[in-house]
């Protein structure tokens, strides 16, 4: 079973993100690629479009932002790796089936297959704000043919038991993306969102989908 696990930015201000990248380094075996938030390293894009925006000139489009955020979560892909040694960092799906075979766990530095023009047009995707790790983590899934993508997040709300699981719930509370949705159409894989408090779901590896937090979506 391959997983594809975005670990949000905002998780990264939190214990919990070590914890995470322990268990995926424990556990993953080759078959758990974590997809990295942008997390304050894009953050520092949005200041600085924002700081140049108010400014007679040097502007800085969306599409060149996007570009620069996605450079960020290679950045965040980095970091994981210094804290958490035992992690590997992964380019494309070559060197994903490659580093597969060391049976490690796995961070994708996603600058190579996202920034390569013509798949990302016949992908289909925005190149804005609306197009976040969110959905370049399903991108992935959906490039690897991965069984279950796992979106881990920070939101309290998901730690409620009436937190609904539909797509356009998830939406409309800016839970997950925008743009999300744009990789559904025929996934193979299963959609999971779940609030970083629940590592321990995944103690024992990564072996079974939990049986909370899957996603609803017109597919299903």
């Amino acid at each position: 079973m391959q997983w594809v696990i975005k670990l949000g930015g905002s998780v990264t201000h939190y214990s919990q993100l070590t914890h995470w990248l322990t268990l995926i380094a424990q556990h993953g075996d080759g078959r758990v690629i974590i997809v990295p938030g942008g997390g304050i390293y894009a953050d520092a894009v949005r200041t600085f479009q924002s700081m140049r925006a108010q400014l007679p000139d040097g502007h800085l489009s969306d599409m060149h932002a996007h570009r620069l955020a996605i450079f960020a979560m290679d950045q965040m892909a980095r970091s994981f790796v210094a804290m958490v040694p035992e992690l590997v960092l992964v380019r494309n799906p070559l060197e994903i089936a490659e580093r597969g075979w060391q049976h490690r766990g796995l961070v994708w530095l996603p600058s190579e297959m996202a920034l390569d023009t013509d798949a990302w047009i016949a992908s289909g995707l925005a190149e804005n704000w609306t197009v976040t790790s969110d959905t370049l983590a399903a991108y992935l899934a959906n490039r690897l043919e991965a069984d279950q993508l796992l979106l881990v997040k920070s939101d309290p709300r998901l730690l409620t038991p009436a937190a609904d699981y539909a797509l356009a719930t998830l939406q409309s509370q800016s839970i997950v993306d925008m743009a999300l949705h744009t990789c559904l159409f025929n996934a193979r894989f299963n959609l999971h969102v779940m609030h970083h408090a629940h590592f321990a779901t995944f103690s024992k590896g990564f072996h079974h989908a939990p049986t909370t937090g899957r996603v609803r979506y017109n597919n299903d």
